[in-house]
């Protein structure tokens, strides 16, 4: 999905600045004329930087606000009161600007699901359907808490993945500062002891002089370069077909492939579950799911799903055909479209899957640790023999 930045006029002559996320400029334009809004102007937006700004709206944000906001509704308090309570509520001074907009819309007879699709970046698809879908049936406080259970959830899940990563990444950046340190201040000063000493140098201690060497001389070439090769690596990320292949090999991976496509499966069965839940038909959900699903591979797979589904298969046997989902999510998935409790089975199954993903996370950590300790004792072991190599060739010539 890209994004794009607009100036639009509403009904009452009020310009309004956002943002919005389509697939491209013409359903991004067709949406906001479901908006009733008179474009002025709308052009894409650059996201690279996204993930670096700050005061970002978090998942744990969107299930305080979810589970408040529901709290409210169902004591009968007015839908404007609730959200200027919210506003005052958060702590987090770019939601609390968020909500005072969307209270201002909804005050201006902007209904609330449209007010919450002005901000794309904070509120998605999945969560302004589910919104929807509450306004119309008038459930929208039961949707709300459904809302709040499901983000809690995710960031649960989240955090557990996160715990699995921070292991390595702590471990790769203490050996990368070892090693630039050791090539900064430590390799030069045993190089001026060689040097007066005229003694030949073995191989791996040149190559260590050079590395040297190349570090301290370019060393801002190499941070430019590094990143220029991740901005570089996100752009390509951003195309259709590599970004097909770079997700196709995140599930392939060593020890973390299993882990991305349990975690992405886990996603798209709670996604759903709630959806379906929540009153939203099967062929919307799906659609809805593959919008918002972080892999490629697994929203084209959902687009296949959808196809067999519109054929007239059944959601267990259209899952079948892929070789994503593991038998355990499809066997569960055939047992609620048999006894008719098919959202409530999705739920089960998302929360076994939450418990293998931990499983698989401690096993992880237990395999990578002797592991990283392995490359890392190979790394400075190699740093340490090339600098005392030569003298122990000088030992050697001295005791003859």
């Amino acid at each position: 999905m890209a994004h794009f930045i607009y100036l639009a006029q509403d009904s009452h002559n009020n310009q309004i600045k956002a943002d919005l996320e389509a697939k491209d400029i013409s359903e991004a334009k067709a949406k906001l004329r479901g908006m009733d809004l008179y474009i002025i102007w709308i052009k894409p937006e650059n996201r690279i930087l996204e993930k670096f700004s700050l005061g970002r709206v978090k998942n744990l944000d969107l299930a305080i606000f979810s589970h408040q906001f529901s709290v409210m509704i169902s004591s009968g308090i007015p839908l404007i009161r609730a959200l200027n309570a919210l506003a005052d509520e958060t702590t987090n001074k770019k939601f609390r600007a968020i909500i005072n907009k969307i209270k201002s819309d909804v005050d201006g007879g902007v209904s609330l699901s449209n007010a919450l699709l002005k901000h794309p970046k904070v509120f998605s698809n999945f969560f302004i359907s589910l919104i929807k879908t509450g306004e119309v049936a008038g459930i929208l406080p039961a949707v709300l808490n459904k809302l709040a259970i499901y983000l809690e959830k995710q960031e649960d899940l989240r955090r557990k993945v996160r715990s699995s990563f921070a292991y390595p990444v702590i471990v790769t950046f203490v050996a990368i500062a070892v090693v630039i340190f050791l090539l900064i201040f430590i390799v030069p000063v045993f190089r001026s002891v060689y040097k007066t000493m005229k003694i030949t140098l073995p191989v791996p201690t040149l190559v260590l002089i050079a590395l040297s060497d190349i570090v301290k001389k370019f060393w801002w070439l190499l941070i430019l370069s590094a990143g220029l090769l991740y901005y570089g690596l996100m752009r390509l990320g951003q195309k259709k077909t590599v970004g097909l292949k770079i997700d196709q090999f995140k599930l392939k991976l060593p020890l973390f492939g299993p882990l991305n496509q349990k975690v992405a499966v886990s996603r798209f069965v709670r996604t759903l579950s709630t959806l379906i839940a929540s009153g939203i038909p099967l062929s919307q959900s799906l659609n809805i799911v593959r919008e918002i699903v972080d892999n490629k591979l697994i929203a084209n797979t959902i687009e296949l799903v959808q196809k067999d589904i519109n054929q007239g298969k059944a959601l267990a046997e259209a899952l079948k055909a892929q070789h994503i989902f593991p038998p355990l999510v499809v066997q569960m998935i055939a047992a609620g479209e048999e006894s008719g409790k098919l959202e409530m089975l999705l739920d089960k199954c998302a929360d076994f899957l939450d418990e293998d993903i931990d499983a698989l996370i401690k096993s992880l950590v237990v395999k990578l640790e002797p592991t990283l300790t392995f490359f890392l004792a190979i790394l400075v072991g190699f740093i340490a023999l090339a600098i005392y190599l030569p003298m122990f060739d000088l030992i050697k010539q001295i005791s003859r």
